[in-house]
């Protein structure tokens, strides 16, 4: 039988029951004591000086609609018990809960056989196994004594959970407000029951939300002891701490001795953190870098990483290299944002003991800046972009009478660049409101007009000593006067359309537009300074569409469309042939060819799919699965033949196709000109035919993955500790008829069985044209990446990159992966032609900064 009681405090009425309200008071202290949450409940963040946190405050308000109340407020502390056995002595002032005593306060809780509180004494004591619990933190242990006086307590057979860890002691003591003692301390993170590996001291003493010494430090593996330390000390203050990371030191053939990581850590509050880090290498030289990262949430975010290389590449002889890499979005509300992703490098030589693939191989690198805000029912968009060719040429030129030879490295500009584009809008909008009619019938609800605005500044510079001003405006020829070195220009472009649209009879498109540009520019190509142009043109097009349907009984094809559009054109432009001395660049040009006067005609044929609905896949459709365009175009002021090339261009889109574990993927896509006065059909024998192809063109991206799940059981599970195998202070919501009962290994395998992923897929691209189908020139490659989950524990992948075109393997690294329990081996090999490297880590899957081992090397 259980026995409850309730204690309250009223503190309204001063005159009444003060010798229960001071025993009450004990009481509640006591039990407070007793919970002994200081003991291991440093991981709490707590204030200075403000004790035990509790849930939101001390005392819990009682509403005012209560008949009990007084005109002033009252508020009560409330003290749960729960035991077979409740015994309260009021000659002795004792309280004794026997047999599953519980004890409830807040947020905090205490289990145990036996908990007996002696209120005159002031003091606590809790036999057997006892559990308490505040809000997360959960300890265990037996034997728990408490002294309120003293503030001294002692808990035999301590454990508790830690943040990602586990803490174990002979006996643990309150020696002070925030300190803890603790004899044949362990820590390790391991949650098996008995731990594979640990650190082991004969004496811990904690610093509540500060540190963990201890002295001596010992590091097990299997009870055995492989490591030891004559003291050692580590922060236990939640979240980012600021301070010095541990260094690695190592050595291999090319740097010879090195130390990495020589590293300070900063982190500011909960927005930002950076590392400031220092690696010396014996043969090569040494690095310093600067890693950062911030966010605010909802406003911005970003990093910043720098870094500074002295390179020695033999006696008396070095070189200084450096990259900054920053990246940073601010979101301003009202959809307008700034977006920054800036690159700038020195050399490629900078990335040369990289192990990333990507950063060796870059031929290029790209920065940009960007601005878009909302803007009169559009976007107004302003950007900067900035391109470095890091693989360069070399080049010739003639300055002041002298010949000089060097490699370039063209860099191209564009600073700024604003853009400002008006979708399509009826006329209508500029003179009716919302509220007036628009009669079905109105002719002029047709019409539509756009606009398009752009501005740029941009440019190169190939000149490897090029100043400021000459990468951001200053031009510079060599002394023939036709080669620049150094190239800017500046433009503004504004254009407009006008376009009405009718569908006559409900099938017939009729489209007629008429469009212009007007450019202003810093100068042309005569140098006059601060120029305009224009040009326009007017077209006109009609088009229809035929529909073709066939339903089909197969299998997994349930029907197929097609679409047939013809669509006839007219285009006209007069002669702007004087608008060749005008720049063309970044988007800001005229036309600036003769008159035009041109018909066109092209036919679109699509066809659609409608795949029928299986035991496994819902009815899908395939749109565009295949799709021919042609055209052909006839020129009035051609002086020659005035038909154009037949052109056509091929599209194939079969969408991904599954069967079973099996997976294709494949885009392939084409164009074929035919010469139109070439073409020669004298025999109604087609295979004599002359199609009088003048080029075409093949691109094929295909995708092969084959994986399937592959199912594994662990028929011996490793026994956990306590806090995961068991649901301590939790409630008994499941009755014993609910529970499961395993009868069978099949029932087994049911419970444990886990599923492994494996998969292979080959990804293989193939382009070539008739010109260098001819002389046997093409490019194909494949890319092979396979990875399998050998066992629970064990994982291996493997990619390469294979040029077919040369029979070269450009690059292939394999990584295997083995856990062990708490810990992880890693390693990871990659080979680049003549560049090589391997990467080994072992390190703890919970704290893999604070306990890890890795080794590494490289060659060229």
């Amino acid at each position: 039988m259980t026995s409850r009681l309730y204690v309250s405090k009223t503190i309204s009425r001063k005159s009444e029951l003060k010798k229960s309200e001071m025993k009450e008071k004990m009481i509640v202290l006591m039990v407070a004591g007793l919970l002994f949450c200081w003991v291991l409940a440093y991981t709490q963040n707590t204030d200075e000086g403000n004790g035990l946190p509790l849930a939101d405050t001390l005392y819990t308000e009682i509403s005012a609609n209560d008949s009990l109340l007084a005109a002033d407020s009252v508020k009560i502390d409330s003290v749960f018990y729960s035991a077979d056995t409740l015994h309260y002595s009021e000659v002795t002032e004792k309280i004794l809960l026997s047999g599953n005593a519980s004890i409830k306060y807040h947020s905090s809780n205490i289990k145990s056989d036996t908990i007996a509180i002696d209120i005159s004494g002031k003091q606590a004591f809790a036999k057997g196994e006892s559990m308490m619990k505040d809000g997360t933190q959960l300890i265990l242990g037996e034997n728990v004594f408490y002294d309120l006086d003293t503030q001294w307590g002692l808990l035999s057979q301590g454990a508790s959970k830690f943040d990602k860890g586990y803490y174990y002691g002979d006996e643990i003591r309150k020696i002070a407000k925030r300190t803890f003692d603790i004899d044949n301390g362990i820590f390790t993170t391991c949650d098996a029951l008995h731990p594979h590996f640990y650190i082991g001291t004969k004496k811990l003493r904690v610093y509540h939300n500060d540190k963990v010494v201890g002295k001596p430090i010992i590091f097990y593996v299997n009870h055995f002891p492989v490591m030891a330390f004559p003291f050692g000390t580590f922060t236990i203050k939640r979240g980012r701490q600021s301070g010095i990371l541990v260094p690695s030191p190592g050595w291999d053939e090319v740097r010879g001795k090195y130390l990495e990581n020589i590293a300070y850590y900063y982190a500011y509050k909960n927005y930002a953190d950076a590392t400031l880090a220092f690696d010396y290498f014996e043969k090569t030289g040494w690095e310093l870098s600067l890693h950062s990262q911030y966010i605010k949430r909802y406003i911005f975010n970003g990093n910043f990483d720098a870094i500074l290389q002295k390179r020695i590449s033999g006696p008396q002889h070095y070189t200084y290299e450096w990259n900054i890499k920053s990246k940073h979005h601010h979101d301003f509300g009202n959809n307008t944002t700034f977006d920054a992703n800036l690159n700038f490098v020195s050399s490629s030589v900078v990335w040369e003991a990289s192990t990333d693939p990507t950063e060796r191989l870059a031929e290029k690198i790209t920065s940009s800046m960007a601005y878009k805000k909302p803007f009169l029912s559009s976007m107004l968009n302003i950007r900067a972009n900035y391109n470095h060719d890091l693989l360069g040429d070399d080049k010739q030129y003639v300055i002041d009478g002298d010949t000089l030879k060097m490699h370039v490295e063209k860099k191209d500009i564009t600073l700024p660049y604003i853009s400002y584009s008006l979708p399509s809008k009826p006329f209508y909008e500029l003179f009716l409101t919302e509220d007036d009619e628009i009669p079905e019938d109105a002719w002029w609800k047709s019409f539509s007009y756009s606009y398009n605005f752009k501005a740029a500044q941009g440019g190169y510079t190939q000149h490897p000593d090029a100043t400021f001003g000459e990468i951001i405006w200053n031009n510079f020829e060599d002394d023939d006067g036709i080669t620049f070195i150094n190239k800017h220009n500046a433009g503004i472009k504004h254009s407009g359309s006008v376009k009405y649209s009718y569908k006559m009879k409900g099938w017939l498109n009729l489209t007629q537009s008429v469009s212009g540009n007007e450019a202003w520019f810093d100068r042309d190509k005569n140098d006059k300074q601060w120029v305009r142009g224009s040009d326009y043109s007017a077209n006109t097009s009609s088009s229809f569409s035929l529909y073709g349907l066939r339903k089909l009984t197969t299998p997994y094809l349930a029907a197929v469309r097609h679409i047939a559009t013809p669509t006839l054109n007219f285009y006209y432009q007069p002669d702007f042939s004087d608008n060749e001395k005008y720049y063309s660049f970044e988007g800001i040009g005229l036309k600036y060819s003769g008159k035009q006067r041109r018909i066109g005609f092209s036919l679109d044929n699509k066809w659609q799919l409608k795949l029928r609905k299986t035991a496994t896949l819902d009815e899908r459709k395939i749109n565009d699965f295949f799709t021919i365009r042609s055209g052909i175009s006839y020129d009035f002021e051609s002086e020659g033949n005035g038909f154009s090339n037949i052109s056509h261009s091929l599209d194939l889109n079969p969408k991904k196709i599954t069967f079973g574990m099996f997976e294709i993927n494949t885009s392939p896509s084409g164009s074929i000109d035919q010469e139109t006065y070439e073409l020669k059909f004298k025999d109604w024998n087609h295979k004599k035919w002359d199609y009088a192809v003048s080029n075409w063109t093949a691109n094929i991206t295909s995708k092969l993955v084959i994986s399937d799940d592959a199912d594994f059981v662990d028929y011996f599970p490793l026994p956990e500790n306590r806090f995961e195998s068991s649901g301590f202070m939790t409630e008994d919501t499941l009755s014993v008829e609910d529970e499961q009962i395993i009868t069978t290994i099949k029932e087994l395998d049911d419970l444990n069985r886990e599923s492994k992923n494996w998969s292979i897929s080959f990804t293989h691209t193939y382009k070539t044209n008739k010109a260098q189908y001819d002389i046997n020139d093409y490019s194909s490659d494949i890319r092979t990446s396979a990875s399998v989950k050998l066992t629970k524990n064990w994982s291996v992948s493997y990619d390469n990159y294979i040029n077919l075109q040369e029979h070269r393997m450009i690059s292939h690294s394999f990584t295997i992966t083995r856990n062990l329990h708490c810990w992880q081996v890693y390693f990871k090999y990659t080979k680049q032609e003549d560049y090589w490297n391997y990467r080994f880590q072992l390190f703890n899957i919970k704290l893999p900064d604070a306990l890890k081992f890795r080794t590494s090397d490289h060659k060229r």
